[in-house]
């Protein structure tokens, strides 16, 4: 399925639906979660780096091998390879499985580049060079520049891919999403990206000049069970980490709980987690019956997102989550895809 065919789908409503696969599960449980989740019926897979957990290249590699379905990266940090290293990794990737990758890169999380001593003073710009640099390389052309965030002379790839994969910015705020709409092929928004946020990017990428075929793929934490209260439990505390680790951003801001978000940041934070309202949770992930999930799916998509990459719990086994996602959710989003 081409990026331009995503396009059209989420258009009628139907986002592909994709797995997030990588920081949530340890390494002998990647396979067997990318296995399931094909038999599963998922349109695509994502594995993402967020460190110190699994590394994506390595993890793309193995779900590449053991399935035939697309895989996306997101993300990698910009700081933490240089671009042509980068490129030679995806272009290793592209070219043992031409038409199946698809890569995402951002400037990343910065108290994890902190413990490297690698965060970017100007990441918006390195983002935005790394960009540039991985196009002109893939296409295989000899790139020699001197960036805000790296150099490189007379670099050119020995093997460039026959068919390059498309780029994809992980990136939040209106600048960012801007240059990523000006810059990318598509642009990865992270998790708790509700329909407000999701809608607010989507105008922004095309302020930025992005066409019909930049691919919008939102991260999303999943919780389902037939009881709704139960799911949301379920997820409540994982929420809270990623709600309360920097509650004043683009997408508290789009949904109108910045200030509520801080003021319960402010408290211990078992205070705070029980603290958060049911309404947040429902609003930004998709959680509850699988009825509840398969409509929030769809106003997802009818934000803007043409992915909508389920995020797993963490702390449950993964095989059995995405057997349960194939068969009391994916049917669900099927049925929602031929009404429309």
């Amino acid at each position: 399925m081409g990026i331009a065919d995503g396009s059209a789908r989420a258009a009628q409503g139907s986002p592909r639906i994709a797995l997030v696969l990588g920081s949530s599960q340890r390494p002998a449980e990647i396979v067997a979660a990318a296995k399931a989740a094909e038999r599963g019926g998922f349109d695509e897979l994502w594995v993402g780096e967020d460190y110190f957990y699994t590394g994506a290249i390595a993890s793309a590699g193995a779900v590449l091998a053991a399935t035939e379905l697309p895989v996306g990266i997101g993300i990698v940090p910009t700081t933490s390879r240089h671009p042509a290293l980068l490129a030679m990794e995806l272009a290793t990737l592209a070219g043992l499985y031409p038409g199946r990758l698809k890569a995402g890169v951002g400037a990343g999380v910065p108290d994890w580049l902190d413990q490297m001593a690698i965060r970017s003073r100007k990441p918006l710009s390195s983002v935005r060079d790394v960009i540039a640099g991985l196009r002109t390389l893939l296409a295989g052309e000899t790139l020699t520049v001197e960036a805000s965030s790296y150099q490189a002379r007379e670099v050119r790839l020995a093997h460039p891919p026959a068919v390059v994969p498309p780029i994809l910015a992980g990136v939040g705020g209106p600048k960012a999403l801007a240059m990523s709409g000006g810059s990318a092929d598509g642009t990865v928004l992270s998790v708790l990206a509700g329909t407000e946020y999701v809608r607010w990017a989507a105008d922004a990428v095309a302020a930025g000049g992005a066409g019909p075929t930049h691919d919008l793929v939102a991260y999303v934490l999943c919780s389902v069970d037939d009881d709704a209260a139960v799911a949301r439990e379920r997820l409540r505390e994982l929420f809270g980490l990623y709600l309360l680790a920097g509650p004043r951003n683009p997408m508290t801001e789009a949904h109108g709980i910045a200030d509520a978000a801080e003021a319960l940041a402010a408290l211990d934070f078992d205070d705070a987690v029980r603290a958060i309202p049911d309404a947040w949770i429902d609003e930004l992930a998709v959680v509850g019956t699988p009825d509840d999930c398969a409509r929030r799916i769809a106003l997802l998509a009818e934000a803007g997102a043409h992915c909508v990459a389920l995020c797993p719990l963490p702390d449950q086994d993964a095989e059995a989550q995405v057997d349960l996602l194939a068969r009391e959710l994916l049917p669900r989003v099927r049925a929602v895809r031929s009404a429309g």
